[in-house]
């Protein structure tokens, strides 16, 4: 007869103890994924408000402000955001040399991966993302 030592763990104890941690290292791992995706998808934004607000204040009258807003649109197609869904509001427009042009733009952000959890705790799934550029008119 052999006698376990105390250094053995009991058979399935390790199982246990697995089964217990994996899912809170699932979800950590899928809230920094998560986390990364809507971080991505503000700096999109912010980079498109930052063109379009360049855009606005050049002094060219061929510049509308519908050309401005497809700037905005343009920047988020080829990130693979759905223009359409983009609130985006210009003040400051022509306002004269010196003065301010602000371009805002709101984002829904659908959580992916996480918004099933969401669901059942009954919290919204979308996050609005917003960012504001502001540049002197030329």
């Amino acid at each position: 007869m052999t006698s376990q030592s105390s250094t053995q763990t009991p058979s399935g104890q390790a199982l246990v103890e697995f089964a217990l941690v994996v899912p809170l290292v699932l979800l950590l791992a899928l809230g920094i994924v998560e986390f990364g995706r809507a971080w991505n998808a503000h700096q999109v934004l912010t980079d498109a408000a930052r063109e379009a607000a360049r855009t606005a204040v050049v002094d060219d009258e061929r510049i509308t402000e519908d050309s401005v807003v497809m700037v905005v649109r343009h920047a988020l197609q080829r990130a693979a955001l759905n223009a359409d869904d983009a609130q985006i509001t210009i003040s400051g427009w022509r306002a004269g040399r010196g003065t301010a042009a602000t371009v805002d733009v709101s984002y829904p952000h659908t959580l992916g991966w996480i918004s099933a959890l969401l669901s059942w705790s009954g919290a919204d799934a979308v996050a609005v993302l917003k960012t504001s550029f502001s540049m002197r008119n030329e």
